[in-house]
């Protein structure tokens, strides 16, 4: 073998060699850059999971609130209603006197089964089926009675004397007492046409576990859903 063909033999042999290192050095590459992204990849995903625990608690936040928005509608409209809510008598005497009697009145809002085999939503909203007052009979219609059908939350609506009324008309019985504001004078004698009122909402799960009767300072041992003010006219 000539010094050339030599020559030509080696130069040859040593391009295939680094063609073969430089082949394996991008093999080793594409490797490390497949597991980076195999790597940023799961990175990407654990962060996502992370975020997705406040993203769905935000969701349900939103949904509760536009359902409270729903009930406090709701609850307006049937203090303001124009239908009857007493067999005799006027509503504002009716919820007057409820506030007078125990020194509060309560109100349900909820969603309820049409019937037992059927999936249709109704609303049900009315009073305890266990509200009196002193002289009035409220209607059958204006109570509640179908707990047990209810399909999501039951809003207990709690109305109490708000104290934006001539003092002549109410007693102040103090922070610790529930309620702590009380109606003193009869309906007859209380001369403003409009009464102030605070409600406190409570929601509450449906099932066995669910009580119409509970103590006042017990429910209040929980902090209400949600609390505004508001009024009915005589």
């Amino acid at each position: 073998m000539t010094n050339k063909n030599l020559n030509s033999f080696q130069d040859s042999r040593k391009e295939s060699t680094d063609k073969e290192t430089t082949h394996r050095q991008t093999e080793g590459f594409s490797l490390i850059e497949a597991v980076l992204a195999i790597g940023i990849f799961f990175v990407t995903v654990l962060v996502l999971i992370g975020m997705l625990g406040p993203l769905l608690n935000s969701v349900n936040d939103v949904k509760t609130t536009d359902e409270v928005v729903s009930v406090v509608d709701s609850l307006n409209s049937f203090l303001q209603s124009d239908a009857p809510l007493a067999i005799e008598g006027s509503n504002f005497d009716l919820l007057y006197q409820a506030i007078q009697t125990r020194g509060y009145a309560t109100v349900y809002v909820f969603r309820s089964y049409v019937s037992k085999n059927s999936s249709d939503i109704k609303l049900s909203m009315g009073f305890s089926p266990k509200e009196t007052t002193t002289t009035l009979r409220i209607d059958r219609k204006a109570k509640v009675q179908d707990f047990k059908s209810a399909a999501g939350s039951i809003y207990r609506a709690v109305i109490t004397l708000s104290p934006f009324i001539s003092r002549e008309y109410y007693r102040d019985r103090g922070r610790s007492a529930f309620p702590r504001y009380t109606l003193s004078q009869n309906s007859q004698n209380f001369e403003s046409t409009f009464l102030s009122l605070n409600v406190d909402l409570f929601a509450e799960e449906p099932g066995p576990s669910f009580r119409d009767e509970i103590p006042l300072k017990a429910l209040y041992a929980s902090k209400p859903t949600f609390s505004f003010s508001t009024g009915i006219n005589r």
